[in-house]
């Protein structure tokens, strides 16, 4: 499954011009000279003990770039996108007997996007990385609101107990998000995952943004 995901992907890119993820400008980088360089994100983070890996901060050009992947219709903005988490991989490596599993959305916000930004960042990471993808193993109980814009103690409250566990999954897992702020929402994964006895060992998102 991984072989054929990979081959269409190749062949994707092999026909499509490859295209700047922030503006479309033709060029063969992620970004093109216009757009800049990614800013990075400081490293050696953890959330709660658990390991953060981010490719870089919520700034431009990476901001614009999430924001068109994420709410402008873009969901093959996912395999440029998942390149900047290239450095993540080795450590994906090591995670043995974990699978990717992805931040959910709630069903009524994935039928209006029409696609889960997570769950199509993971299954990049599981093609390249040759991990198992479970993106059903974690379901969003309870619609919540939008965190962006709150504060940190509305983020907290407003992502406690909107996880659950859907059925019995492997013993460790990678999150996978697009974007990690004050990391509420992958607290409440993981007392999710805690509660079927499921350890989270590594969270993989885009970029780290800084709290409002």
């Amino acid at each position: 499954m991984a072989f054929w995901s990979r081959a269409i992907s190749v062949v994707l890119d092999t026909l499509s011009p490859p295209t700047c993820a922030a503006c479309d400008a033709p060029t063969t980088a992620i970004f093109c000279e216009t757009c800049g360089a990614l800013t990075s994100a400081p490293s050696n983070q953890s959330l709660d003990d658990v390991p953060l890996l981010v490719a870089g901060s919520y700034a431009p050009p990476l901001s614009t770039a999430i924001a068109r992947f994420k709410y402008g219709g873009r969901p093959e903005l996912s395999r440029p996108l998942a390149r900047l988490l290239e450095p993540a991989l080795h450590d994906l490596r090591l995670t043995p007997g974990a699978a990717l599993v992805p931040v959910p959305l709630h069903a009524r916000r994935l039928a209006t996007r029409g696609y889960n930004q997570a769950a199509l960042l993971a299954q990049e990471l599981s093609d390249r990385a040759g991990l198992a993808c479970l993106p059903r193993l974690l379901v969003r109980a309870r619609e919540t609101e939008q965190q962006v814009g709150k504060a940190r103690s509305e983020r907290l409250t407003n992502a406690r107990g909107a996880f659950q566990l859907r059925k019995s999954g492997p013993k460790r897992v990678v999150l996978v998000d697009d974007v990690v702020t004050t990391g509420s929402t992958v607290r409440a994964c993981a007392q999710a995952l805690a509660a079927g006895g499921v350890e989270l060992a590594l969270v993989v998102a885009l970029a780290q943004a800084v709290p409002s």
